[in-house]
């Protein structure tokens, strides 16, 4: 699918940098979408005192993201912008990834990305829902990457053997349209309501999970679409080789289970 870049402008440091932009969209930008709308935000044209925001922001955890932030995401991104985030750690395990760009910003948000920070009414762009199907599952796996988690209930044993990919939204319509997105591809996602207390707003709120649980669909969902964030990926790869993996485990501890250094078994002592 051919985009439109017609309304797109560069700035003299965007020219400097010799940033350049996609003239289709692949599976390798629809999972950058999907990143963007799982873990980040676009500023595009947002007042700073004397100044104008073009920022593309993506967040996460230092323990937890920078290997797939880095080994990862930065390259894709480099062959596509000829440009990467710069890649920074602040208190309390933030991760933070920010690139200013004019034209990248314009870009993302001319394919359907709303500027703001943490935009509540989200939604699917209508690019990626009527794209193929490879780029479709590049999408699902960026959002899924970054937005999701990959845990593991307790079954009649009381180990946690039993899988359960989520992913929670504000925003319903971005929830059904995922649900859509994944029956394409033989899914059958239940959705929930859920309230919880919100610390940013200091008062409660409703959001929305789509849940896909059990091993079938976890097998089917690594055959068509697949994890590549390490922090899903390891969790998995436990599972596969002991039959459960215990909730809350730092991603130290994960490591020492593989390497052998930790018995899995100490957790349900």
């Amino acid at each position: 699918m051919k985009l439109n870049k017609q309304d797109v402008n560069f700035s003299r440091c965007d020219i400097s940098k010799q940033i350049k932009l996609p003239n289709t969209l692949t599976p390798e930008l629809a999972e950058i979408i999907g990143i963007i709308l799982g873990d980040g935000h676009i500023e595009c044209g947002k007042k700073y005192f004397q100044t104008t925001m073009y920022l593309v922001n993506i967040a996460g955890s230092v323990s937890e993201d920078k290997a797939y932030y880095t080994n990862h995401i930065n390259p894709i991104f480099y062959n596509l912008f000829n440009t990467q985030f710069t890649i920074s750690s602040r208190r309390n395990d933030e991760l933070v990834l920010n690139l200013y760009s004019k034209a990248i910003a314009t870009f993302f948000v001319n394919q359907g990305i709303k500027s703001g920070s943490k935009v509540d009414e989200n939604f699917v762009p209508k690019k990626i829902l009527n794209s193929k199907e490879n780029t479709k599952k590049g999408f699902l796996r960026g959002i899924f990457d970054t937005e999701g988690s990959m845990t593991f209930k307790k079954d009649y044993f009381g180990k946690h053997s039993k899988p359960l990919i989520s992913l929670k939204m504000k925003s319903i319509n971005f929830i059904l349209q995922l649900k859509e997105l994944l029956m394409e591809f033989d899914f059958d996602p239940k959705i929930y309501k859920e309230e919880y207390f919100d610390k940013r707003s200091n008062k409660v709120s409703v959001r929305y999970k789509i849940d896909l649980a059990g091993k079938k669909k976890l097998k089917r969902f690594l055959e068509l679409i697949g994890f590549r964030n390490p922090r899903h990926l390891i969790k998995v790869e436990i599972w596969k080789k002991h039959g459960f993996y215990p909730p809350r485990l730092s991603y130290q501890q994960r490591r020492d289970i593989l390497d052998g250094k930790l018995n899995l078994e100490e957790f349900y002592n």
